[in-house]
């Protein structure tokens, strides 16, 4: 046990040692359910163990215990002075490109945070939630029996461009020395008021529209299959007969096939909450709307898939190492491009 343990200590050494040249950036396939946060710290922990690593599923797993209201577990601090950030957070729930910087790396984050960004997200009408998404709790509930993917096409024009748009408070924008969603997680006002920002929406299209019984339009662009998965299973599951009442968690009822749906491609600058968006177009037809999936499909240059790796990678220095190469190489293809 004693030799076990040596050699576990002596291996992590070992990874500290080889990790602390590396400098880069890189995109990874972020999954729905767990934090931005939490991802990188599976990172910090496990990078140059290769097979010796920690396995992603049991760490997926803890990240989810995190999240139980009243738990009183916390991320236990990680040793590794390795110094990493990302390029902008997704939600929780939301899937797709998180661009990653390692050491050096980092300083080049924030022209990222200020970049170009495409997301997939996939929406309800007819449903209001305190977070503007699936996870929320039901605020108020509309008919949508008049709603047309006309109606929602004539209102999109007022979201595009340089817009004015108010957080979610379920964000993390900090206010008085904690995120937002702290104070919203515990029932509390925020100590100022949300000021809404101008944020840039280049293109919206809404690629599927469906409203049960009355008119399906459109063509529905399939989510990866993990995703799809995701939102498939345990909290997601409908038992077939719920129906939706204010001040219950909307989870449960995100897959009804009674709601009106409808999917939508958008194109923007940085800080635009996609939720929100979605909410002030569902305000626009009348009846409200709630995201409930979103997939970040690029960011710059680099887009899913094409130019990512997945979390189970992110342990072996190889594959990391020729992230970095990559992802270095689809930048400069693009910074040439528009030099030229």
């Amino acid at each position: 046990m004693l030799r076990a343990a040596a050699a576990e200590v002596a291996t992590r050494h070992a990874a500290r040692l080889a990790t602390s040249s590396l400098h880069g950036v890189f995109a990874v396939n972020k999954p729905p359910g767990i934090s931005s946060a939490g991802l990188l710290d599976y990172l910090k922990r496990n990078i140059g163990l290769d097979s010796a690593c920690f396995p992603f599923s049991e760490h997926f797993a803890r990240e989810q215990n995190l999240r139980i209201p009243g738990t009183r577990l916390r991320r236990q601090r990680s040793m590794s002075q390795l110094r990493v950030g990302h390029g902008g957070t997704l939600d929780v729930e939301a899937s797709g490109v998180l661009l990653v910087g390692i050491n050096n790396g980092c300083q080049r984050l924030d022209s990222f945070l200020k970049g170009g960004k495409t997301y997939l997200a996939n929406n309800c009408l007819g449903v209001e939630t305190d977070s503007r998404d699936a996870e929320g709790h039901i605020l108020k509930l509309s008919e949508t029996h008049d709603v047309t993917h006309k109606m929602i096409n004539d209102a999109l024009p007022q979201f595009v461009g340089r817009i004015q748009q108010k957080p979610p408070v379920f964000s993390a924008i900090k206010m008085g020395g904690k995120r937002l969603y702290e104070y919203a997680r515990q029932g509390l006002d925020a100590p100022e008021e949300i000021k809404a920002r101008t944020v840039l929406v280049d293109q919206i299209t809404v690629t599927h529209f469906e409203n049960p019984g009355r008119e399906t339009s459109g063509r529905r662009v399939a989510l990866p299959s993990e995703v799809s998965k995701y939102f498939a299973q345990g909290r997601y599951v409908w038992d077939g007969v719920r129906d939706m009442r204010v001040g219950e968690e909307m989870m449960g009822s995100a897959n009804d096939p009674r709601l009106a749906k409808f999917q939508m491609f958008v194109r923007s600058g940085g800080g635009v909450y996609v939720r929100s968006l979605v909410h002030d177009l569902g305000m626009a037809v009348g009846c409200g709307a709630t995201m409930l999936s979103l997939v970040r499909v690029s960011q710059g240059p680099l887009r899913l898939g094409r130019d990512t790796i997945d979390a189970e990678d992110l342990p072996y220095t190889d594959r990391v190492i020729r992230a970095m190469q990559h992802a270095e190489s689809v930048i400069g293809r693009d910074e040439g491009l528009d030099q030229g």
